[in-house]
């Protein structure tokens, strides 16, 4: 009897493995990614979208579509109204900040996507050292009066969080949230049309720390939370003290206060999972249980991981689907009084 029901578990698997192989052969992937070629999102999104055919059953084509505008709205709104055939994937930022607010632009919720990986990554905040009186140091930036401090658009989470660490930090600045992408943020830096920015690690490692290393110098970098809550450096930037370090050295104690955790409630989520492959709501479970599966198995490909690293500067830290989509329902709990600060304060930006 025992053998028997081996024999067709063996068969139902092998049954199984056939209709995964068979359900994305021959086809080809959109895979969306949401901002312009040439940034940060793209230089991660094209390794990824390199390595990951080889691990999906029935090898698909994957090709990749740029879809920038709105600090990534566009591209999410298109990927949340595409159809959920298994033909559909986007490798975005998380926007954070326009869920909490409420963003009327963004048509689907990002809670709805199906979160098939993610990778933590921790922001870098950067700035021209020849910004006056100078900028030598780090700590420098406290001298520093009416730098202007370029983004993204007013409700993305690239802005938000940049004005609220300066606000805490109590540095004056002109915000400048106008940019389509990094890649225009930071060309707009290299022609000193504004002084400061901040962008992800691949963002630093792969584009503006081989390109602009004489021109600016990093401040400080926003790390993602570790399992125990606390906020490490990341292994890529040993160096580089966190946001918390660099506070609390300038300002000789610990951040604190409605800022802080504002700032907080809106990051850890997104650094948590900088990056997010994901794919439209109401994708069935014959698309999604493969590529969650690739995902894991690419993250053991030594030859993407050599790839990755060799640009990125450290191996990339993986959020598994399961992991990934608790992260995002987590952000409908948000206590009210922080969610309404925030919305609030990105409002104000405005103006």
């Amino acid at each position: 009897m025992l053998a028997r029901v081996l024999l067709i578990a063996g068969l139902l698997a092998a049954f199984s493995q056939a209709a995964l192989a068979q359900f994305y052969k021959s086809k080809t992937i959109t895979m969306i990614i949401n901002y312009p070629a040439g940034g940060p999102s793209d230089i991660e999104g094209r390794i990824v979208a390199q390595h990951l055919p080889a691990h999906i059953p029935g090898r698909p084509t994957i090709v990749i579509k740029n879809v920038g505008g709105a600090g990534g709205v566009i591209g999410a709104n298109q990927l949340g109204e595409a159809p959920a055939n298994g033909e559909n994937m986007g490798f975005f930022t998380l926007d954070t900040i326009g869920h909490i607010v409420g963003n009327p632009a963004i048509r689907v919720s990002y809670t709805d996507f199906v979160l098939i990986a993610g990778v933590a990554n921790p922001l870098v905040v950067y700035m021209r050292r020849d910004t006056p009186p100078g900028i030598k140091v780090a700590s420098d930036i406290m001298k520093a009066k009416e730098f202007k401090a370029l983004s993204l658009n007013v409700q993305s989470s690239n802005t938000v969080n940049q004005a609220l660490m300066l606000d805490l930090l109590g540095v004056k600045n002109q915000a400048v949230p106008a940019f389509r992408g990094l890649k225009d943020v930071e060309t707009a830096i290299l022609q000193n049309q504004g002084q400061l920015a901040n962008t992800s690690l691949p963002g630093w490692t792969g584009s503006v720390e081989p390109t602009m290393a004489d021109i600016v110098i990093p401040l400080w970098q926003l790390a993602p939370p570790g399992r125990d809550g606390s906020y490490a450096r990341s292994p890529a930037l040993p160096n580089l003290p966190t946001f918390e370090e660099f506070y609390a050295s300038v300002r000789g104690k610990k951040p604190s206060g409605m800022l802080y955790e504002a700032l907080r409630a809106g990051a850890d989520a997104q650094l948590a999972m900088f990056r997010t492959a994901v794919m439209p709501p109401k994708t069935p479970e014959e698309a999604v249980a493969p590529m969650r599966a690739a995902f894991i198995e690419l993250w053991q490909d030594e030859q993407f991981v050599r790839d990755y690293s060799n640009i990125i500067k450290t191996p990339p830290v993986l959020v598994t689907g399961e992991e990934g989509q608790a992260i995002l329902a987590a952000l409908g709990n948000i206590k009210p009084e922080i969610k309404a600060f925030i919305t609030d304060y990105s409002n104000r930006l405005v103006h």
